[in-house]
């Protein structure tokens, strides 16, 4: 008998995973530890604290490298009052209490220096136009202001403090004068410029010492006398009686008009009272008729009537780079009031001037005392009163005889 194989175990068709040997059981101490979780208050905290940083150093940024429209840029300083980074009404008020109109400039004749405050000298601050000026430059700059300026103010300033700059000429010294309708249009042509350190360079007229003077004897009419005080000039006491400089030196025949000592008596002549001898004056130009001579030798003007001297006076013509022009010519315009304008000189409300030759003119003068010599730029300037008897009495189309 062949012998039956032992039956085989069959495998089943789906398999299945090994067996594991069996684990003992782990103990609660072998487990690892568990973290706890951060509340949510903190981080909601740590979050908001980092968005507070970055978004600050962003807004600073933004601030310095690009300002908003109403901030100006970092560091910006208007005539070193700082305003960088102030609006537009905190930057106005603190150049407001800058003071601006009480800062000293200060004005020279070569080494002699007056002080005149800003504000006297008729030139102010424009608030918003500098503000505006703030706005538009960059980080770090050092900004001028925006000035405007009273012209009448101005003149009246230099014509008061013509009294301690000018210097008198005497016989063999020419004298210096500020020459005001030139400093006058240095300040319409550029103001800020003229400002821009501080320091105004006076421009001066070189006066020439005076000719010899007529003699006492040819004054007639009323005279006063004035018993000289201490700290009085002879150019403010000519200014006191509204006559020229000149005059009181030939009448008293002074040597130095610079000499004067406390209690001496001075002859006063009234305005204009002086009359040429018929020897001196010219001859008249008409036999009937108005008629006005002026002689650049003696710097006198004559008015005549048909064929008659009735009133005379010292005048001021042309200086040598600016002569008056020779000739008879007639009065074609009257202005009572009028700015006058040149390619360096400006000057306001000029009076009584009455044009004979183009821009050439016979009018009143405020801004010197130095009737007698050549001293202006061309026209024939009077002392405002004889300007304005000769206005009076003058009609368009009278003959003006200049020699």
């Amino acid at each position: 008998m062949q012998a039956q194989p032992h039956p085989q175990p069959t495998r089943s068709q789906h398999p299945h995973h090994p067996q594991q040997p069996p684990q003992p059981p782990r103990s609660r101490r072998d487990a690892p530890p568990r973290r706890r979780p951060i509340p949510w208050w903190i981080v909601a905290g740590m979050t908001a604290a980092a968005a507070i940083v970055v978004l600050s150093m962003f807004v600073l940024l933004v601030v310095v490298l690009y300002p908003s429209e109403d901030r100006i840029a970092s560091g910006v300083a208007v005539a070193g009052v700082p305003v960088g980074g102030e609006t537009s009404s905190s930057a106005a008020a603190a150049l407001q209490q800058a003071g601006f109109a009480s800062q000293p400039v200060v004005l020279t004749d070569g080494d002699r220096r007056w002080s005149v405050p800003l504000g006297e000298l008729g030139v102010q601050v424009d608030i918003d136009s500098t503000v505006q000026l703030a706005h538009d430059a960059p980080a770090g700059t050092n900004v001028q202001p925006w000035y405007t300026i009273d012209f009448t103010q101005t003149q009246n300033a230099l014509v008061a403090l013509s009294s301690q700059v000018n210097i008198s000429a005497i016989p063999g010294q020419a004298g210096r004068s500020i020459d005001i309708p030139v400093v006058l249009n240095r300040l319409y042509i550029n103001l800020s410029g003229e400002l821009s350190d501080g320091v105004i360079e006076l421009s001066m007229i070189v006066v020439e010492p005076p000719q010899a003077q007529p003699s006492a004897g040819n004054y007639t009419g009323q005279t006063s006398t004035h018993i000289v005080e201490q700290g009085q000039e002879l150019a403010l006491i000519a200014e006191l009686y509204d006559v020229s400089m000149q005059d009181i030196v030939a009448i008293n025949q002074l040597e130095n008009p610079d000499l004067l000592f406390i209690g001496q008596e001075l002859t006063i002549p009234a305005a204009g009272l002086y009359t040429p001898t018929a020897a001196e004056a010219p001859a008249a130009p008409l036999a009937s008729g108005k008629a006005i001579v002026v002689s650049t030798i003696d710097q006198r003007i004559y008015a005549y009537e048909n064929g008659q001297l009735i009133h005379s006076h010292l005048v001021s013509t042309g200086l040598p780079d600016t002569p008056t022009v020779l000739g008879d010519y007639r009065i074609y315009k009257k202005y009572e009031k009028t700015n006058m304008s040149g390619p360096d000189y400006f000057l306001p409300d000029v009076p009584y001037t009455m044009y004979f030759y183009q821009g050439y003119g016979i009018h009143g003068t405020y801004w010197h005392n130095s009737f007698g010599r050549p001293m202006s730029h061309g026209c024939v300037n009077l002392p405002t009163p004889e300007a304005q008897w000769f206005f009076n009495w003058a009609e368009e189309g009278t003959l003006v005889r200049v020699i």
